[in-house]
């Protein structure tokens, strides 16, 4: 009988490895008992992932991971892994399996139930599901301050589909009463973070054609910069902000409005800005990083990455700044940052434990980052 993985695509026996790998894991004893070293495997993929095949061939180990995980934090981490869009065919099921896995999570505690909402919302974006969310976001405003946030902050990072047309065309009441929820909440907000909230959850819906008037979605990015840079986040809205930014996409419809647009976040990189804030935005342009938008568009933050890493000390904004990894063409258009780059972050693996992470936490995550060169990214470079 022939050998069915002969007539498996490279894809699905990279996912069927990737399975295999991670149900071996859970099968030993201190990954079943320590919650942070699955949190930090998770963490890791997901700075690793530079390509969508590599983020797709995780969504069937994924989906096994989620539905044996309990803990909240590592169930946080799992819902912010790469998604692929579009997706290749063959992966289609494997996002199907995922969505049912994070629907049958039985969420105890009310951050156990946002961290559910939110990788659903990211991961169906059906208008269908609309009037599930609105019920959701209605409810959410009932809460206690802290869970009305992060309940709102989930639902605030939906994005209708690129073949989802605009409500005001003929679409469900669901859909326009969603569009009217937010905007109502953006013209009247609660509070700095409700006006945030609005921000963002307008943004996604302009960039698609869902707002028939108002503000267009360059006029709504620079209105949410501002409220990142404007209001005083406290440590309790740190997980807001994170969950809001890590939703927004890049505008990569020109070249040049990105680089604008990069050029005003990497304003809230500077040392006079929270901490909070610049663990935010380096997550958020390390990921456009990962998706390969930067490199599609010609733009590389390896020149920043250096003068930052020569005064950056907060251990989770440089655990933010590990995630972006750059490719071949920006190492060998910038040899002398990279080199400065790659010296820091040694330097940091070394410093890791005083600058407060726990063991394979941001040390392992630095010493990834300082691993870039032929022998781990493929980069056939000098400057190794």
């Amino acid at each position: 009988m022939s050998d069915p993985s002969l007539f498996a695509s490279p894809l699905v026996c990279q996912a069927a490895r990737n399975l295999r790998t991670v149900e071996w894991l859970s099968e030993n004893d201190t990954w079943r008992f320590a919650w942070f070293c699955r949190r930090d495997f998770w963490r890791t993929q997901r700075m690793m992932a530079r390509t969508p095949d590599e983020a797709a061939a995780w969504l069937p180990a994924l989906a096994f991971a989620v539905s044996c995980e309990k803990d909240a934090d590592v169930l946080a981490e799992l819902a912010r892994q790469p998604l692929p869009e579009p997706l290749p065919p063959e992966a289609l099921p494997w996002r199907a399996a995922l969505i049912r896995s994070w629907e049958r999570q039985r969420a105890a505690t009310p951050w156990g139930k946002t961290i559910r909402l939110s990788a659903l919302v990211r991961l169906d974006r059906r208008a269908e599901r609309l009037p599930e969310w609105l019920r959701e976001a209605r409810r959410a405003l009932d809460l206690w301050w802290y869970n009305r946030h992060l309940r709102l902050a989930a639902l605030a990072g939906w994005r209708p589909r690129p073949g989802d047309g605009p409500p005001h065309r003929g679409k469900t009441e669901a859909a326009q009463a969603w569009v009217q929820f937010w905007e109502e909440r953006y013209r009247t907000p609660g509070s700095e973070v409700d006006g945030l909230l609005a921000a963002t959850a307008r943004l996604h819906l302009a960039e698609t054609g869902w707002l028939p008037s108002g503000l267009s979605p360059e006029q709504l990015r620079a209105k949410l910069r501002q409220w990142v840079r404007q209001y005083l986040i406290s440590y309790d809205d740190r997980p807001v902000l994170t969950m809001l930014l890590s939703s927004v996409p890049a505008d990569a419809s020109a070249p040049e409005r990105l680089r604008q647009d990069i050029k005003a976040w990497l304003e809230l990189t500077r040392g006079d800005v929270d901490w909070k804030k610049r663990e935010a935005v380096w997550d958020l342009l390390a990921a456009w990083q990962r998706e390969g938008i930067l490199e599609r568009c010609g733009i590389s933050l390896i020149p920043d990455l250096a003068r930052t890493l020569e005064w950056e000390q907060n251990g989770e904004v440089l655990r933010a700044m590990a995630g972006y990894i750059p490719g071949a063409v920006e190492v060998s258009a910038h040899p002398e940052a990279a080199r400065v780059v790659v010296a820091r972050w040694e330097a940091l693996s070394r410093e890791a434990f005083f600058l407060g992470s726990p063991p394979g936490g941001l040390g392992g995550a630095l010493e990834l980052s300082a691993g870039w060169g032929p022998d781990r990214r493929g980069a056939g470079a000098v400057w190794r």
